[in-house]
């Protein structure tokens, strides 16, 4: 983008300069007797303009660095499926934690849920831990917490007695 002084645009529009302009309002004293459209003013108001771009983006760049959330519905079958997986992420990853919903799971349903990570690029995925629910919960909603990880994470849950059930979850991590 050139950056032309004497030019009325610079990429970006200029509102009109000149002498008992309304838009000729600037913040710095060293122009507040000098409202003719000189360069001094131009420029103030071109770094002025710059300043604002510069907390838009800044604003931008952190609104992507909020937390995000994946989620859906699993249906249990006898065998330990994924909850949730991040198999590669392209940087240091870091999840928040996991929420699953056990509002459907009765007194006779057990269900073990464990938490795998990767340590290594290509590696395989270790279990750091591993809970066994065993009937009705309370509360219903639970949460494992999450560790930041740059290989791969994994949750699974695994029906070990009972009925197949459906377990709402949502993962929620940091972008």
């Amino acid at each position: 983008m050139p950056l032309i002084i004497d030019a009325i645009e610079t990429g970006f529009s200029i509102e009109t300069i000149g002498e008992d302009s309304a838009d000729n309002i600037f913040d710095s004293p060293s122009v507040v007797s000098n409202r003719d459209g000189s360069v001094l003013e131009r420029t103030e108001y071109i770094i002025n303009t710059l300043a604002t771009q510069a907390t838009n983006i800044t604003g931008l760049i952190a609104s992507i660095l909020t937390l995000t959330e994946t989620g859906g519905t699993i249906t249990t079958d006898g065998t330990e499926q994924n909850v949730y997986i991040n198999d590669a992420p392209a940087g240091v990853y870091v999840p928040k934690r996991i929420k699953i919903d056990f509002t459907n799971h009765t007194a006779g349903e057990t269900v073990v849920v464990r938490e795998y990570y990767r340590i290594k690029s290509g590696g395989a995925y270790v279990k750091a831990d591993e809970v066994t629910f065993v009937g009705v919960q309370d509360p219903l909603l639970i949460n494992v917490d999450l560790e930041e990880n740059r290989f791969g994470i994994k949750v699974t849950i695994e029906k070990t007695g009972g009925a197949n059930r459906d377990y709402d979850y949502e993962v929620v991590y940091k972008v």
